[in-house]
């Protein structure tokens, strides 16, 4: 009898609520006495409310398609005018592609919809371009019927576009030709230095993270620890970049590389990659991730500092920054034709840079990871162990 009492109440309280225009809490749970759950009683917004609140969300929405529209135009209109053109034509659908990218993930879509079908629109009308390479791009847009795709299979399908741009590029002549030994270095006296100096490098934090199993595998499958630093490549398009990257990770017991984007895996590329590097991709664990600003973000929650490495303004030279050893460092390297996006470069602690003392200014990306993970390795007085481990 007394939780009807309670029950009229609520009711009448509900109702005077509602009357007065006042909003009401989502729900109220009435207890039984004994600490059960009698009922729920659903509160609603007042009709006028409710329908102030469905008026200014279908406004967004429709402001939203409105913005996705306008930009979608934008993009169309701005690739019709350099469609003849081979390079401005190829370098606007490589800058179309970003901005997809960019968009992908937003809540609602629209956007991303709206920009695929300007993509695919653009490419199928390369039909009959006069340069043999565009007109071979519509075949891409006639791939594209449905809209309906995840993000890695777009960036699969935008990559023969950025190949065509940057074809002029021979970014793979830097490799050597001797073939490295991969063996793991034998005789106990030599594996002994190279684990001692790279335990020493990795301080506490690395034997702690070692007994934990560390979320980027700060221990290998031998037993000796690994080197503090982790590596993250967003989207290299050259499996020759990848795989020379691999090998100077394998020879510097690297602790993990990130292959983020349309990056070229050992798995893919029909082992280019894993040709490249000789082997040494089986000797250095990876993990292939769609997105490189999450794993950023994982990795600076893990306390390790991320380092850019970026001939940007304001970069830090390589070998003024101080490398903390402890927890480690995460290293990121961008696109060898067009960078890091700046959203990459804002998730960093710091941009560094190798000193260039010629014309140009810039290094390629394989040349450049192994410079500056050397550098590191000089930093955390490695270079002991590992000439007593070569």
């Amino acid at each position: 009898q007394a939780d009807r009492s309670v029950l009229g109440a609520s009711r009448a309280a509900c109702v005077r609520a509602m009357e007065s225009g006042e909003q009401a809490t989502s729900s109220r749970t009435l207890a039984s006495p004994g600490g059960g759950v009698e009922g729920e009683i659903a509160l609603e917004q007042p009709p006028a409310k409710r329908a102030r609140v469905e008026e200014v969300e279908e406004a967004e929405a429709s402001a939203a398609q409105e913005a996705a529209a306008a930009e979608a135009a934008s993009e169309a209109k701005a690739f019709e005018g350099v469609r003849k053109n081979r390079v401005a034509c190829l370098g606007r659908l490589v800058r179309l592609a970003q901005r997809i990218e960019r968009v992908w993930d937003a809540e609602d879509g629209v956007l991303r919809l709206a920009l695929l079908e300007v993509f695919r629109d653009c490419l199928l009308s390369l039909r009959g371009h006069k340069d043999k390479d565009c007109a071979a791009l519509a075949g891409l847009g006639e791939k594209m019927k449905s809209l309906d795709m995840d993000l890695r299979h777009f960036l699969t399908m935008a990559l023969p576009i950025e190949r065509q741009h940057t074809r002029g590029l021979r970014d793979d002549e830097f490799l050597v030709t001797r073939p490295d030994d991969l063996a793991v270095p034998g005789g106990a006296p030599a594996a002994a230095a190279a684990a001692s100096a790279f335990a020493a490098a990795g301080g506490p934090a690395a034997a702690a993270n070692a007994e934990e199993g560390g979320a980027v595998g700060a221990e290998g499958e031998d037993g000796r620890p690994r080197m503090p630093l982790v590596l993250v490549l967003d989207n290299l398009r050259s499996a020759f970049n990848v795989g020379a990257i691999f090998r100077t990770s394998e020879c510097l017991r690297v602790r993990k590389i990130y292959l983020c984007g349309y990056t070229a895996t050992p798995e893919d590329t029909k082992g280019q990659t894993s040709r490249a590097s000789m082997g040494a991709d089986g000797f250095v664990p990876w993990e292939h991730r769609p997105k490189t600003l999450p794993v950023l973000q994982e990795l600076r929650e893990a306390g390790m500092q991320v380092v850019a490495l970026e001939t940007v303004k304001d970069a830090v030279s390589l070998h003024r920054h101080a490398f903390p050893a402890s927890p480690g460092v995460a290293l990121l390297l961008g696109n060898e034709r067009h960078g890091l996006e700046a959203d990459l470069l804002a998730a960093c602690s710091t941009v560094v840079r190798i000193p260039c003392h010629g014309v140009k200014n810039s290094l390629n990306v394989g040349i450049a990871s192994a410079i500056c993970s050397y550098e590191i390795a000089r930093q955390w007085s490695l270079g002991e162990g590992l000439a007593a481990a070569g």
